[in-house]
């Protein structure tokens, strides 16, 4: 499909997209207190609170408050169930023997469960109130001035509410087919694909180049067809974060560029950079400064779309309720059984920026919740891409997306130092919150404890490419020695040995 001339004047001179996905984070949480600085910023009264048993009316009420880790004590529930309760509260009179249920439904959602669902998740006394802090400006430093220096998104939502993997799949595919809990091994070792397919196929159609840069074991090797390009070390399509600057310092930057963070799922994430709650947040922070200066400092700044945003909110508090949905119109293959969700309802608020030469500073997208034409979700990215480069929709869900040129609100390019910063500021210091968690420790305390949902979702995901790298006569002996994996040490010296294995085909000389 040509582009529409009228489409490339609206997007001035961008020719690319790089897109930055993190971790578990909720809009509040990152940036509601930046309503303090900005009033535009639709964040924070101050007065927010939840109650770890919303049905009782002398129950505490515990507001929102400054935070007082960078490292979390324990990872909060984000599960479809968890964040049903987290939406519309536990279900009043339920049997206390049993785990609690949601509330039924109601629009707009009260957003009153988020303390009762992350009391589910934590063994510690009080730790569940962690929910309600919200870091404050100096805290964040670097999301912090890049919210002021270009566009922040008041109303950027995650595309279900639900966890991690089917919201990544919404902006690869524009759909997660229907999942909408984390995936069972038994799916993650067959693969996942789509009716139509994913971005990088219509891409690919148009004669664009593109590439998937990640540190570590990428979540995107979930979906087969990008598996094989992970395993393959004949294509260029997956290269370590190394290379995404060596790209970009050499002129060699694709079309479009998606950026994995490093997870670091099987140690507990204690060295990862994604911003999931068990990082230090400031490592995800100092990811963010390195590809910001990296394009602004390269030959791409003038024509390169930087997008930053998360996944999903990770069971943090947000106050702004999801609003209703497109549903995606494709097939629903991987739906749960238990029970039937028609993605007509977006997930929790996340934070999301846009970065570019043609994007004013200070420019605050939406300022009305009930604006149809300022919300947003995972599909936008895609249905930008769609449109710059003509190409066609992969489901009704992003071919009624809102687009990101609304972020390019300039005729001439921030190009002098005096009109963007070449440098942002570095991650804050340990004295920026009251208590920091100590990651090693936690870790060292749980190394024996048994895995995590999100570690056995990784660890099948390494062992469904070990078994694609492997004959099949060495199957059988993969599978019992994965099953043996019971503990979180177990997991990370599994991830870890399967990511040196394919690092090592990719360096291999052709035909070794």
């Amino acid at each position: 499909m040509p582009v529409d001339p009228n489409t490339i004047a609206k997007f001035q001179g961008i020719k690319r997209f790089v897109v930055l996905m993190l971790e578990n984070r909720s809009f509040d949480h990152l940036f509601g207190y930046l309503k303090s600085v900005n009033p535009k910023v639709f964040g924070l009264n101050g007065t927010e609170f939840n109650q770890k048993d919303p049905n009782s009316p002398d129950d505490p009420a515990i507001q929102v408050s400054r935070a007082s880790t960078f490292v979390m004590t324990f990872d909060p529930g984000h599960e479809f169930y968890d964040v049903k309760i987290q939406l519309y509260g536990p279900l009043k009179d339920a049997d206390p023997s049993l785990p609690p249920l949601a509330n039924p439904a109601v629009d707009p959602a009260p957003m009153t469960g988020f303390i009762a669902s992350a009391t589910q998740a934590v063994d510690f006394s009080g730790d569940e109130n962690l929910v309600m802090e919200c870091f404050q400006p100096d805290q964040l430093p670097v999301l912090t001035t890049l919210a002021a220096e270009f566009a922040l998104f008041n109303f950027w939502y995650s595309s279900l509410p639900g966890p991690t993997w089917p919201n990544r799949f919404f902006i690869h595919a524009a759909t997660s087919g229907g999942l909408t809990d984390s995936p069972t091994t038994s799916q993650i070792l067959a693969g996942f694909s789509f009716q139509n397919g994913t971005v990088y196929e219509r891409l690919e159609d148009a004669g664009k180049v593109w590439c998937i840069y990640h540190d570590g074991l990428p979540q995107t090797a979930g979906i087969s067809r990008l598996r094989d390009e992970y395993i393959n070390p004949l294509t260029k399509r997956f290269q370590d974060m190394d290379d995404f600057f060596d790209d970009v310092s050499k002129g060699k930057l694709m079309d479009y560029s998606f950026i994995e963070p490093r997870y670091d799922t099987g140690n507990n994430y204690l060295d990862g950079n994604s911003m999931h709650p068990l990082n230090d947040i400031r490592k995800g922070e100092e990811l963010v400064k390195r590809v910001y200066e990296a394009l602004r400092n390269s030959q791409y700044w003038s024509d390169t779309m930087l997008i930053i945003t998360f996944d999903e909110h990770g069971g943090f508090y947000d106050h702004q309720s999801p609003p209703a949905a497109v549903p995606t119109g494709d097939d629903s293959k991987y739906a749960n059984p238990n029970y039937s969700f028609p993605f007509d309802r977006l997930g929790v608020r996340v934070p999301a920026i846009v970065v570019s030469a043609y994007t004013g500073k200070g420019t605050i997208i939406g300022d009305d919740p009930g604006d149809a034409a300022t919300m947003f979700d995972h599909t936008s990215v895609l249905a930008t891409v769609e449109k710059r480069f003509g190409l066609q929709p992969l489901t009704k869900r992003e071919a009624a997306a809102n687009t990101l040129e609304v972020a390019i609100n300039l005729t001439a390019p921030r190009l002098l130092p005096t009109e963007a910063r070449t440098q942002l500021p570095d991650p804050a210091a340990d004295a920026a919150v009251a208590g920091a968690a100590d990651p090693a420790k936690i870790f060292a305390a749980n190394d024996q404890a048994p895995l995590s949902a999100n570690q056995k979702t990784m660890a099948a995901l390494a062992l469904a490419c070990e078994l694609q790298i492997t004959p099949t006569d060495y199957h059988a002996a993969l599978i019992s020695n994965h099953q043996k994996i019971v503990e979180q040490k177990d997991a990370a010296d599994y991830i870890q040995k399967v990511e040196g294995k394919i690092a090592s085909r990719r360096e291999a000389p052709p035909g070794q």
